[in-house]
């Protein structure tokens, strides 16, 4: 597939070549890796390190890489910014944006290798980070373990917010409802569905939910679609209880492969609280 970013790098490193305080130029995601690459609707990620920062997150070096339509700055890993540019024709740009000192405490203390680990490539090097790189990054997953005691206490959180979500229906604070069953308690669910999966069939479970159409059993994906609510609230109350149900569901299993205590009491009196608010 030819590369759409070809001409927005070619600049990059016209710009590194000409200005010394660019000390380093890498490429990561999906145009590095070697499984699920990037397609037609792939980003280009990229980590910078620059004297100075601020004519990448404040100035107007992103302009002179392309037709510019729409760009941000938001907090990223690492104590850095993230320049996020959309280009022409949809080119999706994202910059994070570190000083050469920054860049070199990610290396190596983990930071740098969690975003570089599925594949990285340096473009431009004024600082020996090529080096730094091959000597801290590891190319290989490894998927970080709730303990039982952080275990215990998502789903004490989760069945406490099952709770908080069903007051707030019976209030009439839709809203707040909603997004309580599908934006925190989902996230909790997904912490639950990387656990269960990475446990039961040592999968690759990526980040924040990507391509977990790929990764999740039939199950998790046949029982996915009840869990979202529409805007209505019989919707919300559906939705609660086949999210309620899900996580269970999981949780349970996790407990039973890790052989840690299943918080029984709190799914109970969530299921009762449930049951008493809006009937079977």
């Amino acid at each position: 597939m030819q590369d759409r970013y070809a001409e927005i790098k070619a600049r990059i490193l016209e710009l590194a070549g000409a200005d010394e305080g660019i000390k380093a130029v890498i490429a990561i995601g999906s145009s590095t890796r070697s499984e699920v690459k990037a397609d037609e609707y792939s980003d280009l990620d990229l980590i910078i390190a620059a004297e100075d920062t601020d004519k990448w997150l404040y100035g107007n070096i992103p302009e002179q890489l392309g037709d510019m339509k729409i760009s941000f700055v938001e907090p990223t890993l690492g104590g850095g910014k993230e320049r996020r540019v959309l280009y022409n024709n949809s080119l999706d740009v994202d910059m994070i944006v570190f000083t050469p000192e920054q860049l070199v405490t990610a290396a190596k203390e983990g930071v740098a290798g969690w975003v570089c680990n599925r594949g990285y490539t340096v473009l431009h090097d004024r600082m020996g980070i090529g080096g730094l790189l091959g000597e801290y990054v590891r190319r290989e997953v490894n998927y970080s373990q709730l303990t039982e005691a952080e275990y215990i206490n998502l789903v004490n959180d989760f069945c406490f917010h099952v709770v908080w979500a069903g007051k707030k229906i019976l209030r009439g604070e839709l809203w707040t409802a909603k997004m309580c069953i599908d934006a925190y308690l989902k996230n909790h669910l997904l912490k639950m569905l990387e656990m269960y999966t990475v446990n039961k069939y040592q999968t690759d479970v990526w980040h924040d939910g990507r391509f977990l159409d790929r990764w999740a059993d039939d199950s998790i994906k046949n029982s996915l679609p009840k869990c979202f609510a529409h805007y209505d609230r019989e919707d919300m109350i559906s939705s609660l209880a086949e999210t309620k149900s899900l996580f269970a569901q999981v949780a349970l299993e996790v407990a039973e492969i890790k052989g840690y205590a299943y918080p029984a009491t709190a799914v109970s009196y969530a299921d009762e609280l449930y049951e008493e608010y809006f009937g079977s």
